[in-house]
């Protein structure tokens, strides 16, 4: 008995070197994408990550149920690889799962000071002249526009609005209220060299939302909150595959096109009709690989209408788990999230690491999937100690030991 505490221990341990290694990587691959420099090795970056978050996986217990549905995340988003060649929803599954025994709180603690530090080291590279750009001309009519060495000033507007969810999602409670006022203020002050005019109304929104969870017992405790932010989600999710349905400069949006800043004319109108629903398919396929914004016509056509029907059904049952588990920031973060990914396609990318409702998927899919529940015993008993277990991945015949010896 004491050899295998011994070696759980020492799976445990290297498990976590595993897990935090590859998440430093993937937080350093966010920030060095939103510079100038372009990454040659970005592609064999993400094989490296995704090694160290399966060597996690293979040092960590799972229950049948979990090693079960894992099989079948990683056979759908498999068969996606195979049909449209992008390998990052199989990398997202195994990013997932290796947070199983992981502290979430440190985890997002770890994210926001990394992308925080990454962030201001970019605006002074470029503030200094070392490196990086300090504004761009924008092509339409709002002229010039600062982005401070993140590339382009949406982007800039978009990682401070990121840090500022992921900083009150962790300091919340010990936050005044005058803390919401000069965060308003900043984003304000932000707005006019940026002008970036999707980031400034949901920062507006992220702080509306955070205060009410703050000071509203009541309301963040009413379950028809979460509902209806379900809702709002699914809401956003079916105007986004209407929008798609229409051919270019057709149907009832093209109207209020500029009210978008032009992204459904963006996205249609690229080379081959771009997102337009003609072009889904159940898998996706090798010629869907145009960027543009609107962030779950992107999901459906990157990866498919199988693979982002399954996503909009988890990130469904995330913002339920959110009040399951009374975690009132994470619902706000994860339905800003879902909002902001309407217009912008920030969070549908290959970049796993600027997605904080990932890292939520990750800490809460076995219990959103009833993986941990565990039934009683005849008489209402608990189960005895051994009935019940989790096993490394080279174990799993012991799985089926039990089943039999019942």
């Amino acid at each position: 008995m004491g050899k295998k505490i011994q070696s759980d221990g020492r799976l445990y341990s290297l498990g976590q070197f595993f897990f935090y290694m590859g998440l430093i990587l993937e937080l350093l691959i966010v920030i060095i994408d939103k510079s100038a420099y372009i990454n040659p090795v970005e592609g064999q970056l993400f094989r490296l990550t995704f090694l160290l978050f399966l060597g996690k996986v293979c040092c960590t217990r799972y229950s049948f149920k979990e090693w079960l549905w894992m099989f079948v995340f990683l056979l759908i988003t498999g068969i996606c690889y195979l049909y449209s060649g992008r390998d990052e929803a199989v990398r997202l599954v195994i990013f997932c799962a290796s947070f199983k025994n992981v502290e979430l709180k440190k985890v997002m603690k770890l994210s926001f000071f990394i992308t925080l530090a990454g962030c201001l080291l970019l605006a002074v590279l470029a503030f200094t002249g070392i490196f990086g750009q300090m504004y761009i001309v924008d092509e339409g009519d709002r002229g010039i526009r600062y982005s401070f060495g993140l590339g382009h000033p949406n982007a800039l507007y978009c990682m401070v609005w990121v840090l500022v969810v992921l900083g009150i999602y962790l300091y919340w409670q010990k936050m005044k209220l005058w803390m919401y006022g000069a965060i308003l203020a900043a984003g304000i002050l932000l707005f006019i060299p940026t002008n970036s005019r999707t980031g400034v109304l949901i920062l507006l929104f992220t702080l509306a939302l955070s205060l009410v969870l703050a000071y509203g017992k009541n309301i963040r405790n009413s379950r028809w909150v979460y509902i209806a932010g379900i809702v709002a989600f699914l809401f956003c999710v079916g105007m986004s595959v209407w929008m798609a349905y229409y051919e270019p400069y057709e149907g009832p949006f093209y109207p209020y096109d500029r009210f978008f800043t032009g992204r459904i004319t963006s996205m249609n109108t690229l080379e081959g009709g771009g997102g337009i629903l003609r072009n889904w398919s159940l898998f996706s396929r090798p010629e869907n690989t145009k960027y543009f914004d609107m962030g779950y016509v992107r999901l459906f056509y990157w990866y498919g209408i199988i693979p982002g029907a399954v996503y909009v059904v988890l990130y469904a049952m995330l913002i339920w788990q959110c009040y399951k588990k009374k975690n009132y920031m994470g619902f706000m973060m994860v339905l800003s999230f879902a909002l902001y990914t309407m217009l912008e396609a920030h969070f549908i990318s290959v970049y796993l690491g600027r997605n904080y409702a990932l890292f939520l998927t990750g800490a809460y899919w076995s219990d959103m999937l009833h993986c941990r529940r565990q039934k009683l015993r005849a008489g209402g008993e608990p189960p005895a100690e051994g009935e019940i277990q989790e096993e490394y991945w080279w174990q799993g015949w012991r799985f089926f030991m039990k089943q039999g010896g019942r």
